[in-house]
């Protein structure tokens, strides 16, 4: 079973991928900042490309639970996501997991790594990474 993690902002998008459903791993970044359908277009030419059972994309709760003004965009996302997947004539299950904190989760990894710099965007792929591996240790399957 393979698997897409999503990571979705205005900005940039990190995408993570699991070819196994076993360990998700970074895959890439990809700019957000042409729109949401063009973002939407290239995440469905990505999870089509891999074979994509599944698409986990992050969803942005409020620290109390509550769902804020990033819900609503990630929403779109997502229904921009399933047009584009229908357009390319292929099908993926497109899930939710909650989001929070991985963006400071993943910073700070790569910080402690010696890696972080926020210009190019590999915080994004960890933090679809992270988003990822929850889904695929939430869901019973083995984690790495």
């Amino acid at each position: 079973m393979t698997l897409i993690g999503v990571d979705y902002g205005d900005a940039r998008t990190g995408i993570a991928v699991s070819p196994d459903g076993v360990c998700s791993v970074p895959y890439k970044t990809v700019d957000s900042s042409n729109g949401r359908k063009k973002t939407a277009a290239l995440v469905a030419s990505i999870a089509a490309g891999k074979a994509a059972d599944v698409i986990v994309i992050g969803y942005p709760l409020n620290m109390d639970g509550s769902k804020g003004k990033r819900v609503v965009v990630t929403e779109k996302f997502a229904k921009a996501l399933k047009e584009a997947l229908s357009e390319l004539s292929y099908d993926a299950t497109i899930v939710f997991r909650d989001e929070r904190l991985t963006s400071k989760e993943a910073e700070s990894m790569l910080r402690n790594a010696g890696q972080f710099n926020p210009e190019k965007g590999i915080s994004d792929q960890v933090a679809a990474q992270l988003i990822l591996q929850d889904y695929i240790d939430s869901t019973n399957m083995k984690g790495c």
